[in-house]
């Protein structure tokens, strides 16, 4: 009798969970309710919502939760690895969903489209990483790759290797983008100086640096906005 009692609370909650989220949207749910809805999908027989509680606790955030390491998830009771790539696999989609979104613009806008994707991609990065975006003539994305990782302080970056991608693509111009950890997007002179670096490299080939990002987690400069290139 406990058992079905048990077994029908759970899915009278899953059932008014989706309905509350078709009506009013993603906004109208607390954020341990977003992440019960994404486990439903892994854990078809069970209340998530101790489980959905415990990761909000650990990560803090729904896009923590979607950006962390596997070794981390897996330390949350009640996640193993088969639920620990679920989640990762969920991130991936999510993550090609908006970029998808930004390669069909037409043009780019640097702080509505790029900033968005490079978030969704590095804010919760642990280490540094470089990622470039390769554009034709009239500002349309060829190419997004990550072109160096490093450590928690520093990535290193090599004009001469961005400059001979650039030539490979047949890209005009490109936009940097790099993570710092700590959160603080403050450039250091050695970004600042390599960045001049790549300009000078990019404008023996007659390509420009359009801009270089950088993102400390929720927040991010530009280096044209700072009149830095």
């Amino acid at each position: 009798m406990l058992v079905a009692k048990q077994k029908s609370y759970y899915v009278g909650h899953r059932r008014r969970a989706r309905e509350k989220l078709l009506k009013f949207g993603a906004d109208s749910l607390r954020d341990y309710e977003i992440v019960e809805l994404m486990l439903f999908l892994i854990f078809k027989r069970k209340d998530v919502k101790p489980l959905a509680k415990r990761l909000i606790e650990r990560f803090k955030t729904v896009d923590k939760i979607l950006s962390a390491p596997l070794s981390e998830l897996i330390k949350v009771e009640g996640i193993g690895n088969t639920s620990a790539e679920a989640i990762k696999i969920i991130n991936g989609i999510f993550v090609s969903a908006v970029k998808s979104r930004l390669i069909k613009k037409k043009h780019i806008n640097c702080f509505e489209d790029v900033i968005h994707y490079c978030k969704v991609n590095m804010k919760n990065l642990v280490a540094e990483e470089l990622r470039v975006i390769f554009l034709n003539s009239v500002g349309e994305i060829i190419a997004d790759e990550v072109m160096q990782r490093g450590d928690i302080n520093a990535v290193k970056i090599y004009p001469r290797m961005i400059a001979r991608r650039c030539l490979e693509l047949g890209a005009n111009g490109i936009i940097l983008i790099h993570n710092h950890p700590s959160g603080d997007p403050t450039p250091s002179r050695e970004d600042v100086f390599t960045t001049k670096e790549i300009s000078k490299a990019l404008s023996i080939f007659e390509m420009s640096l359009q801009d270089h990002i950088i993102i400390g987690g929720d927040r991010f400069i530009s280096f044209k906005t700072l009149e830095l290139l």
